[in-house]
């Protein structure tokens, strides 16, 4: 898929989420689970295909109070995950 596709892609599901209705959350019990609904996952979606075309993105919003931990950083090389994970 060629980075043209992927922006198309990417705004229409941007256009088709409703950002005060997005929720998602991690839960830990010695695992890690992820809930979210349908606009949270299409949000989660449109982060990961930006990272995919290396375009700056940020989750850090969607994980409300609920969520006993967060996505603080999302990295599209080994060396900026090393930086940020030390």
């Amino acid at each position: 898929m060629r980075d043209d596709e992927i922006r198309v892609l990417i705004k229409q599901i941007e256009e088709s989420i409703s950002d005060d209705v997005a929720i998602a959350k991690f839960r830990d019990f010695g695992e890690v689970a992820l809930y979210a609904n349908r606009e949270g996952y299409l949000t989660i979606a449109a982060a990961m295909l930006k990272c995919a075309i290396r375009e700056p993105t940020d989750l850090h919003n969607l994980f409300n109070q609920d969520s006993e931990f967060g996505i603080d950083f999302l990295v599209t090389s080994e060396e900026e995950f090393d930086f940020v994970s030390t």
